[in-house]
């Protein structure tokens, strides 16, 4: 297989009208399309999508946003349920294609969704291709800078490879879950990724007073030690703009914290340290001594939008937590008898909701929206018995 694949022509590259309208009505005769899209997060500030990938009808094709002014033509493929769109790990695609482009995206099949549903442990799609297919990708181009033009031969066949073989390993894992009684999971699953997508807040740019708020490790500072974080993260944010880099390759958060914790008050007082050398303190050591000397305390606590995203349970009260371990006692037990990942039978942010205000009737269980569909069976009942006893009330 891996010898085959080396052999493939390198896919079409569209940059033109013409072409992407003959792709589009290719593609639109498909029952099956497989997407991915390459970002520029890792080299530039404001992230934008450079290619997208697709794949159909045994085609592949790489079309090129820079060059394409209007790719509008795609909209009616990519909203039409009735044409499978085939994504390895969809939600992020989702977020940058709407974000960008304005594309709306239904009829979805996640092979990374789909393969954790079926227990799998190793679901990343690297992993994925050489287990199924002898296929290993040449992983140093994973941070390619994808905005420069003319693409290496390469760089193209790397990224023709995020979609080529979608279709048969959909095939495959739909025939694997249906053959597991799972298929009307995953399908339920699928279905609601564009609204999961839709909820996602993409990052914003330019000042936020209020952004610092995600970085981790800094709710126990002190109101002036928060306060000369904010003013360090905004002066980042402004660098960054300003020379077209990811904020984390202009200075990384654990400096910022440290600059706050113990800041310098002169020049001669700026010595070298962790991410921060003698140059950099010659290029930005006047910029970050005036805001660190117009720093503000903090005194206010973060908003719910900035709070951090990934939940553990962590800042319950006691009889919360309490709740909360139970539950994901009980989440860890179902998880095992159905030999899947515990976050795919049920997500940390549902525990932690039911631990902070648990339902008082079994019909307030039912509405939960993340319990409705193929878990109602296997949650409700245990999850409204273990928040109502007695023991678990004290």
């Amino acid at each position: 297989m891996k010898g085959a694949v080396t052999e493939l022509l390198l896919p079409r590259y569209i940059d033109t009208t013409d072409g992407l309208s003959q792709w589009v009505e290719r593609s639109a005769a498909a029952s099956a399309v497989a997407v991915d899209t390459e970002s520029d997060s890792f080299h530039h500030y404001r992230e934008k999508v450079c290619l997208i990938q697709m794949t159909a009808a045994g085609d592949d094709a790489i079309l090129d946003p820079l060059a394409l002014k209007d790719l509008g033509a795609l909209g009616p493929l990519f909203a039409d349920p009735s044409r499978t769109k085939i994504f390895h790990d969809a939600c992020y695609d989702l977020i940058c294609l709407r974000r960008d482009f304005g594309f709306e995206v239904h009829g979805i099949f996640d092979t990374m969704l789909a393969s954790r549903l079926l227990g799998e442990r190793n679901f990343g799609l690297a992993a994925i291709l050489k287990q199924r297919f002898g296929f290993e990708a040449n992983k140093r181009l994973q941070r390619s800078d994808w905005t420069r033009r003319p693409l290496s031969e390469e760089q193209l066949a790397y990224a023709r490879f995020d979609t080529h073989f979608l279709p048969e390993l959909a095939a495959l894992l739909r025939q694997e879950l249906e053959a597991r009684g799972r298929l009307s999971w995953a399908l339920e699953e699928f279905r609601r990724l564009p609204e999961v997508a839709a909820r996602a807040t993409p990052r914003t740019y330019g000042p936020d007073p209020a952004g610092f708020w995600r970085m981790a490790g800094i709710r126990s500072l002190s109101p002036p030690v928060l306060g000369r974080v904010r003013a360090l993260y905004l002066l980042r944010e402004g660098i960054a703009e300003r020379l077209d880099r990811p904020p984390f390759k202009v200075f990384g958060d654990r400096l910022l914290i440290d600059l706050a914790t113990l800041p310098p008050e002169s020049l001669d007082d700026f010595q070298p340290r962790p991410g921060l050398r003698r140059a950099g303190i010659g290029r930005f050591g006047r910029e970050i001594l005036q805001a660190l000397k117009k720093a503000t305390p903090v005194v206010d606590k973060p908003p719910r939008d900035r709070r951090p995203r990934r939940r553990s349970g962590r800042f319950l009260d006691p009889a919360a937590r309490h709740r909360f371990e139970a539950l994901r006692e009980l989440r860890l037990n179902q998880a095992a008898a159905l030999q899947v990942d515990p976050e795919v039978a049920l997500g940390n942010a549902v525990l932690e909701d039911l631990a902070r205000s648990p339902p008082a009737t079994r019909a307030e269980v039912e509405a939960v929206p993340e319990l409705q569909g193929w878990r109602a069976p296997l949650f409700i009942d245990p999850i409204f018995s273990l928040l109502t006893s007695d023991d678990r009330r004290r």
